[in-house]
């Protein structure tokens, strides 16, 4: 299912899957639509993106939380949505969940890419990027 994100949400989505694939190559073995589903869980997890839902029980647009949206760049940034390919995966196993594991437990990697992607917009929001 295609889903439209957030420009901020994008960004720190496309750089943790960037980390993880560097970090644990193995998990190229998931398709990417499958590997987004789990980060955008994940963030949500971590209060950094919200799912909304438009009549159903799917999510069709990600934005940043009420709690990211509070931080300088994040509103009217101007940087168009993306849209992206998220699938829940249709069998369990264990590569699944170890990288599911990986992500929950990783909280200083997605605080660091979180802090990299926010500072990138605050710096295009003043133009000195």
């Amino acid at each position: 299912m295609d889903v439209k994100f957030d420009a901020i949400i994008a960004e720190i989505a496309r750089t943790l899957d960037l980390s993880l694939l560097m970090h644990d190559p193995e998990f190229a073995t998931l398709p990417k639509p499958q590997r987004m589903h789990f980060i955008t869980r994940c963030l949500a997890g971590h209060d950094i993106a919200r799912g909304e839902k438009y009549g159903g029980r799917k999510v069709r647009r990600w934005r940043p939380s009420r709690h990211l949206e509070t931080s300088f760049g994040v509103q009217n940034h101007g940087v168009p949505d993306e849209i992206e390919r998220i699938e829940a995966p249709v069998a369990i196993s264990t590569l699944i969940e170890e990288f599911s594991k990986r992500l929950d437990l990783n909280g200083k990697v997605i605080n660091e890419v979180i802090d990299h992607v926010l500072r990138l917009f605050r710096m295009r929001s003043t133009g000195t990027a």
